[in-house]
């Protein structure tokens, strides 16, 4: 498995509305040859005994496989990837902050998805 694209980002099930910093979940967006996934912080209380500042856990994991298609979509003043699967599933994924409306970065992910989710079909036609 190769890691392609690592990123922090907003992330969540279905479309995103006005009030995307509280409808969507912070985390790590990552994206390998195989799948797509999206790793959420856990909460983190700095004052238990024995709590890790580094717990992550995968919220989502999205095989390439099972992605119809990704595309870069303006809503409202943020740029989104959308993630359509081919069981009719959509999330949504910004990289955008209070300094930047996450343009740039959406279009490069949705066009790294697609390149990456071509490239696998390609391999699996030669392997048959």
């Amino acid at each position: 498995m190769t890691l392609l694209y690592n990123s922090d980002g907003y992330f969540c099930e279905g479309e995103v509305g006005k009030k995307w910093q509280f409808e969507m979940t912070f985390g790590k967006i990552l994206l390998t040859d195989l799948e797509l996934s999206f790793i959420k912080k856990a909460n983190i209380s700095l004052t238990e005994i024995g709590s890790s500042v580094d717990d992550f856990y995968k919220d989502y994991q999205i095989p390439l496989s099972k992605i119809k298609k990704a595309f870069s979509f303006r809503q409202g003043k943020i740029y989104s990837v959308i993630i359509e699967t081919r069981d009719n599933f959509i999330f949504s994924i910004t990289m955008a902050n209070e300094r930047n409306n996450g343009k740039k970065e959406s279009i490069e992910l949705s066009d790294l998805i697609n390149a990456t989710i071509l490239n696998t079909l390609n391999k699996q036609k030669v392997n048959w």
